[in-house]
């Protein structure tokens, strides 16, 4: 049984990001079937941030102290009884799936199901490695709704963000054909992770979609809500698919109402061992990449969830607890 302490960034109330603190907590002992993990990078999310705010939602009452963060990469510390994936000490990277254990990753370690984690790719830094879990598979859920076939069109309406940014190459390793709007400065980027027609994120989409594709795009994946999910819809063939990973209560004013045929789908993640094993794999190999933005200490998680507040941060937010 462990007597020890960790730090962990955590608030006692919902508000802004100056709510986050260090804190000292008793460093939990696994149970059947858990992994204890010794966290050395957590991504930031923006589920983070509607966590301090309240803003998120959880399955459960929250129970505060509360530690944000779902994801992680780390090595394993300590297992639980009946644990047989993995051995002390193997590098992981995990998901936590925090709207049902509420268990954050802003933290020195974290008290985990074995099958939360998955390994950590390998040859790939920890620091990239963590920002991979959340966004990884929120892309690969989504584009499960999807089942597009090679040569087939899709719209990714923030092809350049972490969710975004995984779908677009998941979607190109498969033959789909993706059209990307983004700033003229950024459109490079996109065509080398997949991208196969650039439109002006600045114009209008659905015309410009028109003229790439006049029939409509055969589905569309929108990663931002609101006004952008309604004009990602509309670029939509009659009877097409589209798929939100923005809940209404997250980004209010999307597309949830089905019109012409298309009835919109809404995806939450859940954890998922095999894809998570698949998303380290490509990762590893370089099918996948990721752009780490900044690193912090868990010091500074304020700070952190400050940047990604104001929108301007391209790649992700890494904190080394």
């Amino acid at each position: 049984m462990s007597h020890g302490m960790m730090r962990v960034a955590a608030i006692e109330r919902f508000g802004d990001p100056e709510q986050l603190s260090i804190q000292k907590v008793p460093l939990p002992d696994p149970g059947p079937g858990q992994v204890r993990m010794r966290i050395a990078a957590a991504a930031v999310n923006p589920a983070d941030l509607g966590m301090v705010t309240g803003v998120y939602r959880w399955k459960e009452e929250v129970s505060f102290p509360l530690v944000p963060g779902y994801d992680a990469a780390g090595s394993v510390d300590a297992l639980g009884e009946g644990v047989s994936s993995f051995q002390v000490g193997d590098q992981v990277i995990a998901c936590s799936q925090h709207s049902l254990t509420q268990v954050g990753t802003y933290a020195e370690y974290a008290i985990l199901s074995e099958h939360y984690l998955a390994p950590a790719p390998q040859g790939i830094e920890l620091i990239a490695a963590a920002s991979l879990p959340l966004a990884g598979l929120t892309a690969l859920q989504a584009l499960e709704q999807l089942q597009l076939a090679p040569g087939q069109t899709l719209l990714i309406n923030g092809p350049l963000g972490a969710v975004g940014g995984f779908a677009l190459q998941l979607v190109a390793l498969r033959g789909i054909q993706v059209l990307a709007p983004t700033f003229a400065h950024e459109a490079e980027l996109a065509r080398t992770l997949g991208a196969t027609f650039m439109l002006d994120r600045e114009q209008d989409i659905p015309a410009q979609v028109k003229q790439a594709v006049p029939s409509g795009v055969d589905a569309a994946l929108d990663v931002i809500g609101g006004v952008a999910a309604r004009s990602a819809f509309e670029a939509v063939h009659d009877g097409g698919l589209y798929v939100t990973v923005v809940p209404e209560f997250w980004v209010p004013g999307g597309q949830f109402v089905p019109q012409r045929g298309i009835t919109p789908r809404v995806v939450g993640v859940r954890s998922n061992t095999l894809q998570l094993i698949e998303l380290s794999s490509l990762l590893a190999n370089g099918q996948l990449t990721t752009r780490v933005a900044k690193v912090f200490s868990l010091e500074h998680a304020s700070t952190a969830h400050r940047l990604l507040a104001a929108g301007s941060i391209h790649g992700k937010i890494i904190l080394l607890p």
